[in-house]
């Protein structure tokens, strides 16, 4: 079985996660037997394909199906060999309706802003891609400001991406910490993003070119109350991440100091700073330059 990472092979991926893919996708097939075989696709995100997972810390993965057999979204667990492993089963509709009608409030969405990899399927890649997009393109739209006659260079437009999403979720400010840590890979996996989250919206009609690589919005599903959206989508966010977490209220707080354990609030706010500089169009990343 070979493996696909969205973005570019072997530049952002870790080739010797992507070389055991096929063991741990064997490992895993109790905890999932009863999901049909036919349809299946397995996603794993996180630091584990990049790389960067900590002794003892989770492998991450999404399990799609095809929407015939009747699954709610959920979460279960599996292991390969000491490690464990969190699996959230859902239907591609599920991750599609998380996407244009932020139904879960990013909680799978989200999870694919960042480099993901697929057991096969660039079709499905796409599709995940696209999802992505369309959560956070007209809220990227809307948080900075656009009036549609603006235009942006690429990397402008991803760090309005970012900036979206740290408004909706603040602690995201700690996997930036943790990435800007290691220079190389945080330019590798801004070019993945570049490229991936770029072409989505732009596929998606949200961006339109206007050339010489600028970019403006379009104003697709622009976002009519900016605020009351946000507070939607948390509140979807931390319901339905207390259900999969066996009902703890507690759920947003473990979520909350797992972040302060990984980045200190002053590495947090150094990262965040980064991505404004960048949307302000102040700090210049294509083609692998950052300055």
């Amino acid at each position: 079985m070979a493996g696909r990472m969205s973005g570019r092979v072997g530049r952002v991926v870790d080739p010797r996660f992507e070389q055991r893919m096929s063991i741990l996708v064997a490992a895993l097939e109790p905890a999932v037997a009863d999901v049909p075989r036919s349809g299946r696709q397995w996603v794993f995100y996180g630091s584990t394909p990049l790389g960067k997972a900590r002794e003892g810390s989770d492998v991450d993965a999404l399990l799609f199906h095809d929407g015939s057999v009747n699954l709610p979204p959920h979460r279960r667990g599996g292991t390969w060999g000491a490690r464990p492993v969190t699996i959230y089963v859902l239907s591609q509709q599920d991750v599609a309706a998380d996407g244009l009608e932020r139904r879960f409030g990013g909680y799978f969405t989200l999870k694919l802003f960042s480099p993901f990899l697929l057991t096969d399927g660039p079709v499905l890649e796409s599709h995940l891609a696209g999802s992505t997009a369309r959560f956070l393109g007209p809220l990227a739209a809307a948080a900075s400001g656009d009036t549609g006659q603006a235009v942006y260079s690429s990397d402008q437009l991803l760090a309005h991406g970012y900036l979206a999403f740290l408004e909706l979720y603040p602690d995201f400010a700690g996997y930036l910490a943790r990435l800007a840590r290691d220079r190389d890979l945080w330019l590798r996996v801004w070019a993945h993003q570049l490229r991936m989250y770029n072409e989505a919206l732009d596929t998606a009609g949200y961006v339109a070119a206007c050339g010489g690589g600028r970019w403006s919005y379009t104003g697709l599903h622009a976002v009519g109350d900016l605020e009351r959206e946000r507070a939607r989508c948390a509140a979807r966010f931390w319901a339905f991440g207390a259900v999969c977490h066996q009902a703890d209220a507690g759920f947003p707080d473990a979520y909350f100091a797992k972040t302060d354990t990984h980045a200190s609030h002053r590495e947090q706010r150094r990262a965040r700073a980064l991505v404004q500089r960048i949307a302000e169009g102040g700090l210049r990343v294509e083609g692998g330059v950052a300055g």
